[in-house]
């Protein structure tokens, strides 16, 4: 049995897989730097708008303390 095919195969297998991987990594990178560029032009949560005071401090209605007698 010749063991040269079977490291040639093996290093082809080898150099496969790197080439993958490269191109993977390639793949992530580029939507890593999408998702960087939508993150960059998105505005960021502002603080609540400015509501106006109330004018007259509720108080409990009347009626319901004539209710207790």
């Amino acid at each position: 049995m010749k063991v040269k095919p079977y490291l040639f195969l093996f290093s082809l297998v080898v150099i496969l897989a790197f080439i993958l991987g490269v191109r993977y990594g390639q793949r992530i990178e580029k939507n890593n730097k999408v998702v960087d560029y939508l993150l960059s032009i998105t505005p960021l949560p502002s603080s609540p708008p400015n509501t106006p005071a109330p004018t007259k401090n509720a108080s409990a209605s009347p009626t319901l303390f004539n209710l207790k007698k």
